[in-house]
């Protein structure tokens, strides 16, 4: 119940919390800026290291919604998750834009990020009326429109992929920075895909 309530109060800060940096495992926060510019992915980039936004983001949409299991076809956990992606990652897109506090993304950018669900950006509809005060379309831009937060109390960490009937397992938990405490364990399918990531998610669940 403890790690419940604490992964409860830590995806509600980064929710409210201003656009800020994202803790990685093993000094990739730091990386993150450097090497993974979404939509310039680097040819060398480890399935691992391409897929830790996808992963983050859904782990932390799962806690929020207290499922063990990803349902793609539940809109508005696949929208939750999206937009944690876009929340913690988005602004290190080039085709981003930040103005008074709020991150713009065109429309095709998020088509990019969502690609790596197993639904598409169309089959999704609109953002529900849960996260329409942190992610709404601004018609005239056509842009998404996003009051971003961060998650510096969060660490990833991954394991190696392994090989798997379908393409790769990939594993890892989710940490408390302030004690190190897992918050989440969890284990992913991936499917290679000609998409930014490379992967696209087929399953995901938490273990522990």
């Amino acid at each position: 119940m403890l790690k419940r309530i604490l992964a409860v109060l830590l995806i509600t800060s980064m929710l409210i919390l201003p656009v800020s940096s994202v803790g990685l495992a093993d000094g990739e926060a730091a990386a993150s800026g450097r090497d993974y510019l979404p939509g310039d992915v680097p040819a060398q980039t480890s399935s691992a290291e391409s897929m830790s936004p996808a992963l983050h983001a859904l782990v932390l949409a799962m806690l929020n919604h207290d499922v063990k299991e990803f349902d793609f076809e539940d809109k508005s956990l696949a929208w939750e998750g999206l937009y944690n992606m876009l929340s913690l990652y988005g602004q290190l897109d080039s085709r981003s834009v930040t103005e008074q506090g709020e991150l713009f993304l065109p429309e095709e950018t998020v088509m990019d990020y969502a690609a790596v669900l197993a639904i598409s950006l169309e089959e999704m509809g609109a953002p529900p009326a849960s996260i329409r005060d942190r992610l709404n379309y601004d018609n005239i831009s056509q842009s998404y429109v996003l009051v971003c937060g961060e998650d510096e109390l969060a660490q990833l960490r991954l394991d190696e992929p392994q090989p798997s009937a379908l393409g790769h397992s990939l594993t890892g938990t989710l940490v408390y920075q302030v004690d190190g405490r897992v918050l989440a364990a969890f284990q992913a399918e991936l499917l290679a895909s000609d998409n930014m990531f490379g992967y696209v998610i087929t399953d995901m669940r938490l273990t522990g």
